[in-house]
């Protein structure tokens, strides 16, 4: 028999990107009892500022628990029991192509990035796979806006891997008091659901900002849903995923919630901003624009119809006003359900 006085290790977890995601997932994490969290924040600087004030900036100032470091260098975050990426979409190949050049074996690594890399098209997981073949990829995605979860307001999340297995082994890890996760083996159904949600996100925002109403609103997330969903089978998903949390909860959070930022530029939008004007005052990323590009283009590359995105997309170009998007949808041929 162990001694009963035995210390039990700590869970160590690091994570790499310090936006408004991954320091959430830090204050969240770190609070947990026999935690230690490490965070990597490429930016010098801020990482010490950030270091001597223990609290973080993003979304919002709040103390970091005592638990959470900072480093301005990758390598010691590698040296953890889970490793989560949260940054964003376009960065990651250069974080992943970072960790290669240390190499330091990385077994498993969790996605919380939502996206698609523009010029490949790739999902998270997938260029993961083509930069640390050897690596395990997980993808974390659910209805979770950062502030609500800062707030301590209850929330779920799903993550998601071919293998169920290690799914459900890292539920626990990443479960907190009001943070409840799921586990799922549709990696492209979770990955993708919590991907196409943000261009929905930007066409509910303008449909706000143009004050067109509840049946106007409802109209569009379902129907944009059954875009997501097309899209999202013709990859591989599962139908059912995206009736789950991380297609249908994240869409309608996302598209419900000014806490949104994908939202925010939709709305942005409608109120007559420009686009860098709208980017520039968030002074955050909007995955939902360079999502949007992407999958229009993946459309074509698929042969499929997919009318908000596309018009979402003559909107961020300019080429379209968001009430002449609209008007556009609303006269195409009429068709069954």
């Amino acid at each position: 028999m162990g001694r009963q006085d035995e210390a039990v290790p700590a869970t160590r977890v690091s994570i790499l990107g310090a936006g408004s995601w991954g320091l959430t997932l830090a204050q969240m994490l770190g609070g947990k009892e026999n935690y230690s969290v490490k965070v990597y924040c490429r930016d010098a600087d801020r990482c010490l500022r950030l270091s001597q004030l223990h609290v973080m900036d993003k979304p919002r100032e709040q103390a970091l628990p005592p638990g959470v470091r900072l480093f301005s260098e990758l390598k010691p975050c590698l040296d953890a029991d889970y490793i989560i990426a949260a940054c964003t979409s376009q960065g990651l190949r250069s974080l992943l192509l970072s960790i290669a050049e240390l190499k330091v074996p990385v077994p498993v690594l969790i996605s919380a990035v939502k996206g698609l890399e523009l010029q490949t098209h790739m999902r998270m997981s997938e260029v993961v796979a083509s930069v640390l073949p050897e690596t395990r990829v997980a993808v974390l995605s659910g209805p979770n806006l950062a502030m609500e979860v800062l707030n301590g307001m209850p929330t779920a999340s799903v993550v998601a891997a071919n293998d169920l297995e290690l799914a459900k082994s890292l539920r626990a890890v990443l479960s907190a008091p009001k943070f409840r996760v799921y586990a799922n083996d549709d990696l492209v159904g979770v990955e993708l659901g919590g991907t196409l949600k943000n261009v929905i996100a930007i066409a509910a925002g303008a449909c706000d900002g143009l004050g067109l109403g509840v049946n106007a609103k409802a109209s569009l997330l379902t129907r944009g849903l059954a875009e997501m969903s097309r899209l999202a089978v013709k990859l591989g998903a599962k139908p059912t995923t995206l009736a789950g949390l991380a297609g249908m909860g994240d869409l309608f959070a996302t598209c419900e919630s000014q806490l949104s930022r994908n939202y925010q530029v939709g709305f942005g939008l409608a109120r007559g901003q420009g686009l860098d004007k709208i980017l520039t005052e968030l002074g955050q990323v909007a995955e939902g624009v360079t999502t949007t590009h992407a999958v229009c283009e993946l459309s074509i590359r698929l042969g499929l119809e997919l009318p908000i995105a596309e018009q979402v997309e003559s909107t961020l170009r300019g080429i379209s006003t968001p009430a002449g998007a609209i008007m556009a949808l609303l006269s195409r041929p009429l068709a069954s359900e």
